[in-house]
């Protein structure tokens, strides 16, 4: 599992990260300020894990990104305020 903490996203990287979001993640999302983003790239039944123990531990929303590979490795998007996403990571790391 790799996990990435994303501080003060850009525009075009909000841009970009909604673009590969499913529509009706996407509409959940978008209109809102993050603060930060955090990423967790892994095998798609610990992606379900992760949003799992993210959304319990801190205000944060998840949704799945997009890629080439689904039935290998996805990634998962933590978006929230800062401290709030460094909070999800921090306890989607800690509980593996």
């Amino acid at each position: 599992m790799k996990i990435t903490l994303i501080k003060a996203p850009t525009t075009s990287f909000l841009e970009m990260m909604l673009s590969n979001i499913r529509p009706l993640e996407r509409k959940r999302l978008e209109g809102s300020q993050w603060g930060a983003v955090g990423l967790v790239q892994a095998k798609l039944i610990d992606l379900y894990w992760a949003a799992d123990i993210a959304e319990k531990a801190s205000t944060v929303q998840t949704a799945l990104v997009m890629g080439n590979c689904p039935q290998h490795i996805q990634m998962l998007a933590i978006f929230g305020k800062q401290e709030a996403v460094r909070t999800a990571l921090d306890k989607v790391q800690g509980s593996r």
